[in-house]
């Protein structure tokens, strides 16, 4: 399937099956259970009306890298941000944090398929009891699952939440590089072994009233721009990309080029 076909499917199941309803008095269309399977290496939703900002998500994907939940940089980068700062000086949905920094389980994800090839415990948890206490930031993602099936590297991603208009266009991005991590950290042992499917559920898929006019242009005949990124190399790569030093980057690492690219 193409990336055209398949983000047009989506905004069109949203206008065709979605239900009017109002959280926080905010008027939605919403479709509520809500599952699709991300084709491999699928990731930009570029319509022309809908302008997506590549440098945004990249700056997104570097933020979750550095797993600082105090650090607010990027709210230069989208002013949304700033609604979402703790008292503290926190911000609950960097991922980052809880995939790499604070709790690293992304290395307990990569420890737990290497003891076991088929484990189903392979999961990396977001929200947290007490996130739903924030006035300020819930996460909208509850867990990332990953399981080695047939030489096949699978991610589950769980949501309680998902905006299909912003919040969608980064989280398919980013989510797929960490699948994509994990597969090259993984086959440094298991050679054979391939990327999966990125099977994604919401328990609410919805679009805000403000951006109907837009997706209804999408899913018209608006222009579709393909785009696609390098690949990350290997799980050396994965290992320069953690290490926050993107200095002498080595002539192969052409993600890692790319993702701090102007």
């Amino acid at each position: 399937m193409t990336s055209k076909t398949f983000f047009r499917q989506i905004y069109s199941d949203l206008l065709l099956k979605g239900q009017v309803v109002s959280p926080r008095g905010l008027k939605v269309l919403e479709i509520e259970n809500y599952n699709y399977i991300v084709p491999a290496y699928v990731r930009f939703a570029n319509f022309k009306s809908r302008k997506l900002n590549i440098g945004y998500i990249k700056q997104e994907f570097l933020w979750y890298l550095k797993g600082n939940k105090f650090d607010t940089s990027i709210a230069q980068h989208a002013k949304m941000w700033n609604n979402f700062i703790n008292a503290d000086g926190s911000i609950n949905s960097n991922y980052g944090n809880y995939i790499f920094a604070e709790l690293k389980q992304f290395d307990i994800v990569v420890n737990i398929l290497l003891r076991d090839k088929e484990s189903r415990r392979a999961s990396i948890i977001i929200l947290q009891s007490q996130h739903l206490d924030s006035l300020y930031d819930v996460p909208c993602t509850y867990s990332f699952n990953f399981r080695i099936r047939k030489d096949k590297l699978n991610m589950t991603i769980r949501m309680r939440s998902q905006d299909a208009y912003l919040g969608m266009s980064s989280d398919i991005p980013c989510f797929s590089f960490i699948h994509e991590m994990v597969l090259h950290t993984l086959k440094e042992y298991y050679l054979d072994l391939t990327i999966g499917e990125y099977y994604h559920s919401a328990d609410s898929f919805h679009l805000y009233e403000k951006n109907l006019v837009t997706v209804n242009k999408m899913i018209a005949g608006d222009e579709f721009i393909e785009y696609d990124c390098p690949r990350i190399h290997d799980h050396n790569e994965v290992k320069f990309l953690r290490k926050l030093d993107f200095t002498n980057i080595p002539d192969n690492y052409l993600f890692t080029k790319w993702l701090i690219e102007k």
